[in-house]
Order: structure tokens, then C-alpha cells, then sequence
């Protein structure tokens, strides 16, 4: 499964990280994130649902824009010594289930992510 993995370091605690993280709009103009599972993303066009919040270590979200595939974002915070480390991937693994010739990813892709949810 092909993924983009990024890493940085911020200053500041993995809480003030975190609080950061879900109370701005960084994923796009009216950007929000509902932290708890189940709870709704939306940013840039794309919208989805938190698959696993962790606070403030780890946040797994699903989201797209409409017509597109689903991509699932892992973000996980890290305590070091010059701050907090941030290391976000991010999959399309329902791309590699419509590359086998899965039935699943097509079917989840169509209901949109919160199909993996329900």
C-alpha cells in the first residue's frame, strides 16, 4: 500500500500540540475535527469521521471529497527533548482493495468512508 508518511518538530507539548491540531483550521478554510471516534472531519472539500483519537499521542481519521478515493490519515505525537514530533501518514488503502478486484472498496468508496464506521 503506497502511503505518505511526513515528520516535524513543533515546540510545545504534545497536549499544547494537540489542542492545536483539533482546534484550528488547518485542513482547509472552516476545518474542524470532532476528536472522539465517530466524530466528524471536514477541510478543503473532503469530509469523513475519526476512526481512533488517542489524546493528545494519536488521531486516525477517514475523509474525502466527493467523487474521489478515501484516504486514511494516521497523526501521531510524540514527547522529545526540543518539543513534540508529529508524524502523519497517509493511505488510500481502499485503492489497494479495488486494485484486486475487491468488491469492498468499490462498495465502501460509493457509501463514502463512514461506510467503514457503521
Amino acid at each position: 500500500m503506497d502511503a505518505v508518511e511526513r515528520e516535524t518538530l513543533v515546540p510545545g507539548t504534545p497536549d499544547e500540540a494537540w489542542g492545536a491540531m483539533i482546534g484550528s483550521d488547518w485542513l482547509g478554510e472552516q476545518g474542524s475535527i470532532d476528536p472522539r471516534p465517530g466524530g466528524e472531519v471536514s477541510g478543503g472539500g473532503r469530509e469523513g469521521f475519526v476512526e481512533e483519537a488517542e489524546a493528545p499521542l494519536r488521531l486516525v481519521f477517514w475523509w474525502c471529497a466527493e467523487g474521489d478515493d478515501a484516504s486514511r490519515v494516521e497523526i501521531e505525537l510524540e514527547a522529545v527533548a526540543e518539543g513534540t514530533r508529529v508524524r502523519v501518514t497517509e493511505s488510500r488503502p481502499l485503492a489497494v482493495l479495488d486494485a484486486y478486484g475487491s468488491d469492498l472498496g468499490a462498495a465502501i468508496g460509493a457509501r463514502g468512508p463512514q461506510a467503514i464506521a457503521a
